[in-house]
């Protein structure tokens, strides 16, 4: 089996080819943010580098019916909003599965992750936003309106104040707390390893703003907590590969807990196991479970 594998995220978009079970030809390019034929363009140019594929699988962001195999919200990529990818199908005279990108990865921790065995779960995926992916007895639950999960659109500050800067998304967004560090310490770098080398090599300042930041992620950790009661959070996207972020929202989060009144239960916490690559291999989980059927 030979599947052409597209993780789109909203700044870019990595692409792999997967061989009976293995992930090869990893790599990535910038996604499009103007229109859907110019993002359709870049993903016919990848397929081209791949060789004969049986078929696409695809972990996007927004709110996806994986059934009729239709878009009815892109996320950040609006123009993706109302899309049949059945459409898509007979461009590229291939079939298609799509999943949202926080189901793909929770997908993908369910079968082979950190996420088996356990009944009650989430997996957050941090990036330019916040994706969300509930695992209610044992399955990925996705709400009657297919926006379960979607926790970058909770808002946490006053939205008639704060606007779509008040919304979790932007909060947890790393892209967000990357640039907030950048500007405190009147710097053009917007590269989150050299921020986070910053914060490792005990910049103050640095150091300062992303506390806060955890300690923001970690009021909203309670708040999903106290509605979904999870046995365990799983912290997926690129920025969990760096064992900081990690450790940061662990720390906020004994803090947090230990300056409750009360004892109070919450989840473990801890990292995906597949990190930047949970996406991509939730997709073809989720590809290779409808073509068996």
């Amino acid at each position: 089996m030979r599947i052409a594998v597209f993780d789109v995220g909203g700044t870019f978009i990595k692409h792999s080819l997967m061989i009976d079970d293995v992930m090869t030809s990893q790599g990535k390019v910038p996604t499009p943010r103007d229109t859907q034929e110019n993002f359709l363009k870049t993903i016919e140019k990848k397929l081209q580098g791949m060789g004969e594929v049986e078929g696409i699988a695809f972990s996007l962001p927004g709110v996806i019916d994986v059934k009729s195999k239709y878009i009815h919200a892109g996320g950040s990529l609006t123009y993706n909003n109302h899309t049949d990818v059945k459409e898509w199908e007979k461009r590229f005279q291939l079939p298609i599965e799509i999943e949202n990108d926080a189901r793909c990865a929770a997908i993908a921790e369910m079968v082979s992750g950190n996420m088996r065995g356990i009944k009650q779960g989430l997996v957050l995926t941090f990036g330019t936003g916040v994706g969300g992916g509930i695992i209610m007895n044992g399955e990925i639950y996705k709400g009657r309106h297919l926006i379960a999960g979607e926790v970058s659109v909770i808002f946490s500050k006053n939205p008639k104040t704060y606007h779509s800067q008040g919304l979790f998304g932007a909060i947890g967004s790393v892209n967000n707390l990357v640039e907030k560090i950048a500007i405190a310490k009147n710097s053009h770098i917007r590269d989150g390893k050299e921020v986070f080398s910053w914060i490792a090599d005990g910049d103050e300042i640095s150091q300062k703003i992303f506390k806060d930041y955890c300690d923001e992620v970690v009021l909203e950790l309670h708040n999903i907590q106290c509605l979904l009661d999870p046995e365990r959070i799983c912290i997926g996207g690129g920025i969990s590969e760096n064992p900081l972020f990690i450790e940061g929202l662990q720390k906020a989060s004994d803090e947090f807990y230990k300056g409750l009144p009360i004892a109070f239960p919450h989840a473990e916490l801890v990292k995906c196991q597949y990190c930047n690559d949970a996406n991509m291999l939730g997709a073809y989980y989720h590809y290779k479970n409808n073509d068996e059927r």
